[in-house]
């Protein structure tokens, strides 16, 4: 049979030296209690893309230790809500992936009522507070994954990339596309001008000079 567990706490060889220190102690371990914020590893991601923003499993990336320091990891906390950056209809959607090392606030009470209701107001879920299980993912924090597509602000414009190859990039005066640009729409140059051509519109002066005529389709 094996030999069961031994656990220390984290009473030190002061903490009972005095009705002070007892108290002290006491109180710094009810404190530590209060979890509000941590950084965890993304497991799964549920949902997400054009729709609502997904919920997310993650593991605790800071173990527990007791008196001794010996550590005991955190199990994997189920279905967190995620943050978005969205205001009513409009939103930058960037959803997180399996791997992604980000942070979450943990909320000072029970917020599954709140989930379960849809953000309706509710009342707490239970008597719980400063629950791992009320985080909430707010984005990644010593992310090792290099972005492969992205927007960028730099000193001189801003820069726009997808991980095909395509970029668009913005710098005083212009405006520099690289991939294959193919529109669906009308595409006008120098609009609300004299000179404005359009594409698909403009006419072409023939030879020997005669009538104008339309660009050829498909050319």
């Amino acid at each position: 049979m094996a030999a069961p567990e031994k656990w220390f706490g984290q009473q030190g060889t002061f903490d009972d030296s005095s009705t002070y220190n007892a108290h002290d102690f006491h109180i710094r371990q009810v404190i530590g209690e209060v979890r509000n914020a941590i950084p965890v590893k993304i497991i799964a991601v549920h949902g997400g893309g054009v729709g609502a923003a997904p919920t997310v499993d993650v593991q605790p990336l800071v173990n527990q230790i007791d008196g001794q320091g010996n550590q005991t990891p955190h199990g994997i906390i189920y279905d967190l809500p995620c943050t978005r950056n969205q205001g009513g209809g409009n939103a930058i959607i960037n959803d997180p992936s399996v791997g992604d090392v980000g942070h979450i606030i943990v909320s000072d009470r029970d917020i599954s009522a709140l989930k379960s209701n849809a953000g309706e107001q509710s009342n707490p879920g239970s008597f719980r507070t400063h629950d791992l299980a009320d985080g909430v993912y707010h984005g990644a924090m010593l992310n090792p994954a290099n972005p492969d597509q992205y927007v960028q602000f730099t000193e001189t414009g801003m820069k726009l990339a997808d991980k095909n190859g395509n970029v668009i990039e913005m710098k005083a005066g212009s405006i520099a596309i690289t991939g294959n640009l193919t529109v669906t729409g009308s595409i006008t140059a120098g609009f609300g001008g004299g000179d404005a051509v359009t594409l698909q519109n403009h006419t072409h002066p023939t030879t020997p000079p005669g009538p104008e005529a339309p660009p050829n389709p498909g050319t």
